[in-house]
């Protein structure tokens, strides 16, 4: 069984290490791009009914705040600026995908019940998990982008060599 090898695979971890000095740039471009997606939304076939329809997933600034104003989850820049190389991948994901991996329940601190859905994926040799939420016992809930991030990335494939020692 030949092994598929992921030759556009990235490691984000160490290209944000690489890319630090432009942090401020690549954070405000990131800025930019979220600001429009929260006026157009995500088209999502995942969350389709009987498969007609594709619903809209709401971007808010929860999510901004919750990937990169989080001081105790991400308190270097390094970690946030991997999430920021990460988003576009995020929403390719989303828009491509057609079912979701991953439901849990959650109570927050004001008693409200929430659906988590996982959505995991390769984009381009890198596994993307992206989190969606939704209020349970709301007639009108709608699904908001919860969180995003690069999971791993896929193995490049390793030179083999007759090498003696």
């Amino acid at each position: 069984m030949k092994r598929r090898n992921y030759i556009q695979a990235r490691d984000l971890l160490k290209e944000a290490k690489e890319k630090l000095k432009d942090y401020d740039a690549i954070i405000g471009r990131t800025d930019k791009d979220y600001e429009a997606l929260r006026k157009s939304g995500i088209l999502c076939k995942a969350f389709s009914i009987n498969g007609n329809a594709t619903n809209k997933i709401v971007v808010t600034r929860q999510c901004w705040n919750h990937v990169f104003k989080h001081p105790v989850k991400r308190p270097s820049k390094i970690e946030k600026l991997e999430r920021a190389l990460s988003m576009p991948m995020a929403i390719k994901l989303l828009k491509k995908t057609t079912t979701y991996q991953e439901v849990s329940r959650e109570k927050d601190k004001g008693g409200n019940e929430y659906l988590f859905f996982g959505i995991i994926g390769y984009v381009r040799g890198n596994r993307i998990k992206v989190i969606i939420r939704k209020q349970e016992k709301n007639t009108n809930a709608k699904y908001v982008l919860f969180s995003f991030y690069q999971m791993s990335h896929a193995p490049i494939k390793k030179e083999t060599g007759d090498k003696k020692s």
